[in-house]
């Protein structure tokens, strides 16, 4: 469906945009239950207002609204402590650990999101600006870029992230371009994504310490677009958090956000 964050559209565009998802896989029958992980549902005032809004389009369903992060916990992770790394567009480490919360990262594009997909996308079309103007050297990555972009100068670069309508999606889908350039070894693509794996690590590390979490074996889940096939930015980050948190254990591969999603709907009606 269409995208849903309360934050950026209102709660009321958001619950329609959710309500059309939900209506177009229903097939006629009305729900009994329904659980959201919304992006921008992280403050218990925007869920609860959220969860209202639904509520007055599916009276007869129970509602139970969270953010997308803890459903992408549970999709990979149905039970018990853990922690998910989510890196997408944007990257937040979340973990539910003895009964409590706690995350890090998360804050959104302007001010965080590090290690994302926005951010390898905006360092690296940075770089291609700073050739444009010779202020760095032109490679195999920034020509590559180049021909994304269609661009032969600083214009047609931001010409091109606006055309859209979208800059930040724009942004995150050069990510996938500097990753396979990094997995061949392409330096300045791996200076890129080596930053990007770092702040990924300390995300993880910061949820670990905010939780107090010893030496136990807690599972942490990779999730998200930019973890779900293996590169050097999933190499670099299982290494630093092996090297660094022995007591964690990384957890690939694991179930779908919405699988999280339906586990907390069926919980609702028991």
């Amino acid at each position: 469906g269409e995208a849903a964050n309360p934050q950026v559209l209102g709660v009321a565009r958001a619950a329609d945009s959710i309500a059309r998802s939900v209506t177009s896989v229903l097939d006629g029958e009305t729900p009994s239950a329904i659980a959201v992980g919304a992006a921008g549902a992280g403050r218990p005032e925007t869920a609860g207002a959220l969860a209202d809004a639904l509520r007055e389009r599916f009276p007869d369903a129970r509602v139970a609204v969270t953010d997308d992060a803890h459903i992408a916990l549970r999709g990979a992770i149905p039970a018990g402590d853990g922690i998910v790394l989510v890196v997408g567009t944007g990257s937040i480490a979340y973990g539910e650990i003895e009964g409590a919360q706690f995350r890090a990262g998360g804050a959104g594009y302007a001010f965080g999101d590090e290690g994302s997909a926005y951010a390898i996308g905006s360092a690296a079309l940075k770089l291609l600006l700073r050739s444009f103007e010779g202020r760095t050297p032109r490679d195999p990555l920034l020509d590559a870029l180049a021909i994304r972009t269609s661009a032969a100068g600083v214009h047609d670069v931001i010409a091109y992230v606006h055309a859209g309508g979208a800059p930040v999606a724009t942004v995150a889908g050069v990510a996938p371009v500097v990753l396979d350039f990094a997995n061949a070894g392409e330096r300045s693509a791996n200076k890129i994504v080596q930053s990007a794996a770092l702040e990924l690590f300390e995300m993880v590390r910061a949820v670990f310490r905010m939780a107090g979490a010893g030496a136990t074996d807690l599972p942490v889940a990779f999730s998200g677009g930019l973890l779900r096939e293996n590169s050097l930015l999933t190499y670099l980050v299982e290494t630093r958090i092996a090297g660094e948190l022995p007591y964690a254990r990384v957890i690939k591969g694991g179930g779908a956000p919405h699988i999280g999603a339906l586990a907390d709907a069926r919980a609702l009606l028991s």
